[in-house]
Formats: structure tokens, sequence, C-alpha cells
């Protein structure tokens, strides 16, 4: 059992916490996961527009409100088309570790992200292989466009560095629209871990992993994850009449399974088990 025996030193599990029905109705059953807009997430450095601040010739005489415009542009430009799925990790010290300690160190075991993302507790929390997940993304997005990792915490850049800073663009060798494109495109893949791959130090306990797509366009993506799923772990408050679909779905994907409860405040997993060899009789159902 991958959730109860102690954290191998190669492991690549990632988890995603979700309600049931999303779960239910979109990604077990379609086999797929969504990659959102950048924009639409829930942190204001990353939901809210930037404020870039250009660097244009001198003899362009613009006004404020023209600088204006052009950071909105560019800080459009920079995230309408960049879509991201998001994972939480395991902690470096749940490695060899055994239970119940290392349960304070896993990534299924996040009292916040219960709360926030996983329906008060009612839901559940999906473990993917992440090296799976990231051959699945390859085969069926453009590789050249896709890139993942670790999100970096840091309060840093609070005060602008006018020389070297992610939200400021050197637009002094713009002469065109070409170039102009270009200097954004260059100012992106110079700035990328800071600009998509940082977060501030409040979000630090989420341990978030991430895969980034630029696409032509900002319409959400939904990528099949195709055998990267390893476990279905139940929330305490998850509605039992509902079991069965989610035992169905382990047994579809050969994946383990557990509940997560809370006792006197620590986590602690109960009833885990192999669906996919002890309920094969409801893929007959």
């Amino acid at each position: 059992m991958k959730l109860i025996n102690p954290l191998p030193k190669d492991a690549s599990y990632l988890y995603h916490y979700t309600s049931v029905d999303t779960a239910l109705n979109y990604i077990l059953k379609n086999r797929t996961l969504k990659f959102n807009p950048f924009n639409a997430v829930n942190d204001p450095r990353e939901k809210k527009e930037w404020d870039i601040s250009p660097f244009v010739r001198m003899g362009l005489n613009l006004e404020l409100k023209q600088y204006d415009a052009i950071s909105r542009e560019i800080s459009d430009l920079l995230k309408s088309n960049a879509k991201m799925v998001c994972f939480c990790r395991d902690k470096d010290e749940a490695i060899g570790q055994w239970q119940p300690e290392a349960l304070f160190n896993r990534g299924f075991s996040k009292p916040n992200m219960w709360h926030h993302y996983g329906n008060e507790h009612k839901g559940i929390c999906l473990m993917f292989d992440r090296n799976k997940l990231n051959n699945a993304f390859q085969k069926r997005l453009k590789k050249d466009r896709l890139v993942s990792g670790k999100v970096t915490y840091s309060n840093k850049g609070i005060i602008p560095n006018i020389v070297n800073d992610p939200f400021v663009i050197n637009l002094m060798s713009v002469t065109d629209n070409n170039s102009y494109i270009n200097a954004i495109q260059g100012h992106m893949n110079l700035w990328f871990k800071e600009l998509f791959l940082t977060k501030l130090v409040d979000w630090a306990n989420e341990d978030e992993y991430r895969w980034i797509y630029l696409d032509d366009n900002s319409e959400p993506i939904y990528v099949d994850f195709e055998d990267a799923l390893v476990a279905v772990v139940i929330g305490e408050g998850f509605a039992s009449e509902r079991t069965k679909e989610i035992l169905r779905y382990c047994v579809i994907h050969e994946a383990d399974v557990a509940i997560l409860n809370w006792r006197n405040g620590f986590p602690v997993i109960n009833n885990p088990g192999q669906p996919y060899m002890t309920h094969k009789h409801l893929l007959d159902e």
C-alpha cells in the first residue's frame, strides 16, 4: 500500500484535492486533468493584473496613460494564454518515515487543503505518479511550451529592482511589432520561474508543484493522465453512499484507496485497500 508504507527515496508522488462531484463526473470519468488559465487562480499575485514597468526609448516621449496601457497589454500577453494544473508534494522529511509521524509530511494529509479544495473534508485527494503524469502531458501537448517544477515561496521583490526585476521589462530595442513581441517572449523566458513558479511565503504549507503550458488561446484544456493515478484518499466527511462509485473507479484505474480521518486533531489512515484486487465485480454492475 503506497499510502501507508514509508515513502521511498525515489518516490515522485503528487496530490490533487477536489470535490466528489468534480472527481466522479469529470476527472475519474474522463481520465483527464484540467489546465486552467493562469489568471483564474486564487492567489492575488497571479490572478490580478501585473503592474509591469516598461523601459522605452527616450525619444518616444510617452504620456503616463500610454505607459499604463503598455503595462496592461504586456501583463495580458504574459498571463492570458498561460495555463496550469496544480498539486501538493510530500515533504522531504517524509522519506523513510513510518506512520503516524509520517502523515504530518505527506501531501494527502494537509488539513487546510482539505478545507479549501477538498470540499471541507467531504471531497477526495487524488494521488498521482509525477513521472507518469509528465509523460502523459508531453504526449498530448507541445513539449517546448510545457514546463513544470516546484513552487518557490518568497516575499522578496516588494521593492522593484529597476535593473533586474521580473516586473520591469526592457523595450529599448523595440522598433516594430515583431521586436515588441520578441522582447516580451524574451522577458518571459528570462523570468519564467519568478513569474510563474513563485508565490508568497504565506502559501508555503501547500508545498505546490505545477505544470504550466503556454497555449495560443485563453480557453482551459483537458489532458489525459493515462495510468498516472496511484491512489484515492477519501475525506472523513465523504458521503458513504457514493463509496461504491469511488471503488469502481479505483478498479478501472488500478488505484489504492483509503479514508483519512482525524483523531484528536491528528491525521490517521483507515480502511486501506486495493479495490482492483478485491472489487473487480463492480465492473459487471
